[in-house]
């Protein structure tokens, strides 16, 4: 039963963790960037900081959306069958948690296609 709960608390919690690293990558290496005057180098004709900041962007996305999918058929079985409270209370919960993520980790994303680089 304990591997269960942890499995059901891992996935209530991979969008915040996804959305956590995603915060540290993106500073991170805007601050490394900016402080060592790279900002102005491209990658595949994009800045280096908006092309850091969207592949670190598109794969927090990818793993949330895997989790919020994952919570989703867990959350549509629990309605199906008979489940404890506390059961209940961890699908309902992992599904609005994933959502919620995804929508912060966009509007993390986002502005740094909106704002200088380096400003």
């Amino acid at each position: 039963m304990a591997a269960v709960r942890t499995g059901q608390v891992l996935l209530m919690l991979a969008g915040l963790i996804a959305w956590a690293v995603q915060f540290s990558l993106i500073y991170g290496a805007t601050s490394t960037l900016c402080g060592r005057e790279w900002a102005d180098a491209t990658l595949l004709g994009l800045g280096i900081v908006p092309a850091s900041i969207l592949t670190v962007t598109l794969a927090a996305l990818a793993v949330t959306a895997a989790a919020f999918a994952w919570s989703l058929k867990g959350y549509r079985s629990a309605e199906t069958r008979p489940v404890s409270a506390a059961d209940r209370f961890m699908v309902q919960s992992a599904a609005l948690v994933n959502g919620f993520s995804l929508i912060v980790i966009l509007w993390q994303g986002i502005p740094a296609f909106i704002l200088p680089a380096c400003a």
